[in-house]
């Protein structure tokens, strides 16, 4: 069960958008940009690397809707892949289901590697790929009832560029852009699903496929790493 919103995403820009892109003496060593609470950069992602979280949070998703029939319970699987097993038991049969197709979900170690590093479902796999075409992810969500966003986003810093490299992979994969108010250097992207957003993941790999001259200006990773060494 993957709760879909009842909504049209716009893959229109927005017509103020700024297409802010950070310089590298923007980039902090130990947090993100945009005054966002426990981010953190993740900049130029390898290919590889990104294809890898993308398939494993499909295969994670997949996992969540055979398991799951109710909003409550999607919560429950989610938050035990995303966080790790907090040693409180699903009870019933959903308890059941857990152990019988997925108990390595319930026995990680405390200080066992997340399979999306520490990202939410739906928007671990944007956020990589987003990065991998060289713009920066600054803060995303997966959704949640009484949470700072109701719907899968991803707040990104975006050149004009690729915004308009992005649009008709937004539109073909039901997402859209908008803006948030106070947050007006960055667009957001939001999909009506989790499902939503790991399909526009899989558009912006397989579309990029590696072609680094369909974009001047990239971040220079050396100039950065050499302010810290």
């Amino acid at each position: 069960m993957i709760p879909v919103l009842d909504y049209a995403p716009d893959a229109t820009i927005p017509r103020d958008a700024s297409f802010w892109m950070p310089s590298e003496d923007d980039i902090p060593d130990d947090e993100g940009i945009g005054y966002f609470r426990n981010v953190w950069m993740i900049l130029n992602e390898p290919e590889d690397v990104t294809k890898h979280v993308i398939e494993t949070e499909s295969d994670l998703i997949a996992l969540v809707d055979r398991l799951t029939v109710s909003v409550e319970e999607y919560e429950i699987v989610a938050t035990i892949i995303e966080r790790g097993y907090t040693g409180k038991h699903p009870s019933g049969q959903l308890g059941e289901l857990i152990r019988a197709e997925a108990p390595d979900i319930m026995e990680r170690a405390p200080d066992d590697e997340l399979p999306l590093y520490d990202l939410e479902l739906g928007v671990a796999g944007l956020s990589y790929a987003l990065s991998t075409v060289g713009a920066v992810p600054v803060a995303s969500c997966r959704g949640h009832e009484g949470g700072w966003s109701d719907q899968p986003v991803v707040f990104v810093a975006l050149d004009e560029q690729r915004a308009r490299w992005l649009q008709p992979l937004l539109r073909e994969s039901g997402c859209g852009f908008h803006i948030s108010r106070n947050r007006e250097e960055f667009l957001v992207i939001d999909g009506p699903s989790i499902q939503h957003t790991n399909t526009l993941a899989r558009r912006i790999v397989r579309e990029f496929d590696g072609h680094t001259e369909l974009f001047d200006r990239w971040l220079d990773l050396t100039a950065i790493d050499d302010r810290y060494s």
